[in-house]
């Protein structure tokens, strides 16, 4: 009786463990069933949702290298006044200042010969400027102020391929062939419709843009050394000498109805401004003076201040011409 009395309370306590088993697990399970707000991993607890979001740390930006400006050419000087170095000339100081040799001369009562004092005090007076408008070239400025485009440029310190920019402004070199011609009371009349051509050979370079942004206003001629330059039309020595950067020994020449025709990179000048000359006269020896590696002849024709391309006024050539 004793025993199946224990038995029974024996059955009991099993029974009460199994109950509070499995009453544990069911509260695991409940536990594991909850679904959290925020999951993060190996955490035993869910993780809620932080209210404000955290601010991430500044991140630094690279600094941008500035770009550097293109350099601007520098006018000429636009200075009243200049004091006399050593080796300074009336010429020299009004081509490095872009002003007129006469108005020097005139501006400063200077008497020839024009020997000038170093440390002397000139005085400039204001030059000629130009106001780059949109579109314009240095070439059609030039040709307007009836000045060569080399100079120009040079007097500017602009380089090849010689850009300008709308609002520029420009000083104007003085009109060499206004300073150095002497009056000419008067032309003689031509000889024929076409010029002559001032020396037979081959046209090594023609009329017109070259690469580079340069410009040939005329043609060049190759020649030998020493062969005698002809006049193309019977006319006037406008011009004789060597002070037009670039074109070495140069003469110029006026010509009935308004033409001019120009002989660059000679050797020798046989004749003088003022002289009256013929068509065919011998007036220079060729060379290759000034800015050229061979001997020839640079050739000009010009209609007042415009340019013309020699080819359509020139007889025909005889000798054969070529042009690379």
């Amino acid at each position: 009786m004793k025993t199946g009395k224990a038995y029974i309370n024996a059955l009991a306590l099993v029974c009460a463990a199994g109950a509070l088993l499995l009453s544990g697990y069911a509260s695991a399970r409940d536990f594991r069933a909850i679904s959290p707000k925020n999951a993060v991993h190996n955490a035993p607890v869910p993780v809620p949702y932080p209210r404000v979001k955290p601010t991430p740390p500044p991140v630094k930006a690279a600094k941008a290298k500035p770009l550097r400006a293109q350099p601007k050419a520098k006018p000429a000087t636009t200075a009243l006044a200049v004091t006399v170095r050593k080796g300074d000339t009336v010429y020299g100081l009004a081509r490095r200042h872009g002003v007129d040799p006469k108005n020097l001369i005139r501006a400063n009562a200077l008497q020839s010969p024009y020997i000038l004092v170093p440390g002397q005090k000139l005085s400039l007076g204001a030059p000629r400027t130009h106001t780059v408008k949109r579109g314009e070239t240095g070439y059609r400025i030039a040709a307007r102020y009836d000045v060569g485009m080399a100079e120009l440029m040079r007097l500017n310190r602009i380089k090849a391929p010689y850009r300008l920019q709308a609002g520029q402004k420009l000083v104007i070199p003085p009109q060499e062939s206004a300073a150095a011609q002497p009056a000419v009371l008067s032309v003689p009349a031509r000889t024929g419709s076409h010029f002559s051509w001032p020396a037979y050979g081959a046209v090594i370079s023609r009329f017109g843009v070259k690469q580079g942004g340069y410009r040939n206003d005329g043609i060049n001629i190759r020649v030998r050394p020493g062969t005698k330059v002809k006049a193309a039309e019977a006319g006037v020595v406008v011009y004789a000498g060597n002070r037009i950067k670039g074109f070495g020994n140069l003469l110029l020449i006026r010509h009935d109805g308004g033409w001019i025709t120009t002989y660059g990179h000679n050797a020798d000048l046989l004749v003088s401004r003022g002289d009256t000359v013929k068509r065919g006269q011998e007036i220079a020896t060729a060379g290759q003076s000034g800015n050229v590696s061979e001997p020839q002849i640079h050739f000009e024709i010009r209609k007042g201040i415009t340019a013309r391309d020699p080819l359509r006024y020139l007889e025909t050539q005889t000798a054969s011409a070529s042009s690379p």
